[in-house]
């Protein structure tokens, strides 16, 4: 399997497999792939004419026969097979007639095609053809971005538009936007009209623009509840819970996930790791690590996990009815408010 870094270098070095498969969540870059796959096989002859698409339902025999039509004027062809059934599950698919000889042609392809298997998500990693063409190295899964290559996308973004941001804007706009490119290249575009022709963007550009995201409003629940502000604390609950397309069952999954990121973060901290390496082994983005080292500062080890023991009870009670939405959810947020206050006490020596 290839990483979209690994495809693009070997794009560049000509030593791609000759049947590929693009799956995974990140659209933007696997979009950004094809084109650039299109562009270096189909330079040296007229395009349009040495180009095969194919839809979905394209049996394994038209495949093969696609693959073996000559190029024109050029040393390469180019077959794109968009969400096929042969690679992934899709309702009302068709028998799979002919695969053997498709399986048996993908061992063995003639060096004047390229073919790609082009999936919208996910491939199905059980089909015939997508364990064939993963076991000649093939598959290029284009996962969402980790926070590194996010911030150097965005800084190359906004050198194409002759913009710059300040190191707490950035992180404030990553921390805001979704973990996939194309909603992220929205919100950026929006911001971009909103300066206009100023060439910095501030902070203050951010937060009128960016709106924040359930996380980020956990994140200053939390800022509250540590600063003792109960009231305001249960002012953003109450906010959230009455969002539109929100509800408390909605809002315990991330104050869950919130609770045992930073449980993660404390363990972590207490055996001597260094945050880059917290942000390593937890999946952490490392531009929010000193929230986290912030915030985890009023809670003990002991307590943190002692809250996300209470999430996934009250999880577990909700799902088999034992108790109510609101109820689970309150009953977590107000024993983060009447906790114990200080720090968790050292054991007793024996």
């Amino acid at each position: 399997m290839l990483n979209y870094k690994e495809f693009f270098a070997q794009l560049r070095s000509g030593s791609l497999p000759g049947a590929l498969l693009f799956d995974g969540e990140e659209e933007y870059t696997k979009d950004s792939a094809l084109h650039q796959l299109r562009l270096k096989t189909l330079e040296d002859g007229p395009a349009e004419m040495n180009e095969t698409p194919l839809s979905g339902s394209a049996t394994p025999d038209q495949i093969v026969d696609a693959c073996e039509m000559l190029p024109f004027l050029s040393e390469k062809r180019l077959v794109v097979v968009r969400d096929s059934g042969l690679v992934k599950r899709l309702p009302g698919a068709g028998k799979e007639e002919g695969l053997d000889r498709l399986l048996n042609y993908l061992n063995n392809l003639p060096p004047h095609v390229q073919l790609v298997f082009f999936c919208r998500g996910k491939a199905d990693r059980t089909k015939k053809a997508t364990l064939r063409i993963e076991a000649l190295n093939g598959r290029v899964d284009f996962a969402p971005l980790s926070p590194a290559d996010k911030q150097l996308w965005l800084t190359r973004e906004l050198k194409a538009h002759d913009k710059y941001m300040s190191r707490e804007a950035g992180d404030l706009f990553l921390s805001r936007v979704d973990p996939l490119l194309t909603p992220t290249l929205q919100e950026l575009q929006k911001l971009l009209s909103y300066v206009g022709r100023r060439p910095s963007i501030e902070r203050e550009d951010v937060e009128a623009i960016v709106a924040p995201t359930v996380e980020d409003r956990l994140f200053t629940m939390f800022d509250r509840l540590i600063a003792g502000d109960a009231q305001g604390a249960l002012r953003i609950l109450n906010t959230l819970t009455t969002q539109k397309d929100s509800s408390a069952i909605q809002l315990l999954t991330p104050l869950t996930a919130r609770i045992r990121q930073m449980y993660y973060y404390k363990t972590l901290k207490s055996k001597g790791y260094a945050d880059r390496e917290i942000a390593q082994l937890s999946g952490l983005r490392s531009n929010l690590i000193w929230l986290y080292e912030k915030q985890t500062r009023a809670f003990s080890e002991g307590q943190l996990k002692e809250y996300l023991e209470l999430c996934i009870q009250m999880d577990y009670e909700l799902k088999s009815g034992r108790i109510s939405e609101d109820g689970a959810l309150n009953s977590v947020v107000m024993r983060l408010i009447h906790r114990p206050k200080g720090r968790e006490k050292a054991p007793a020596r024996p």
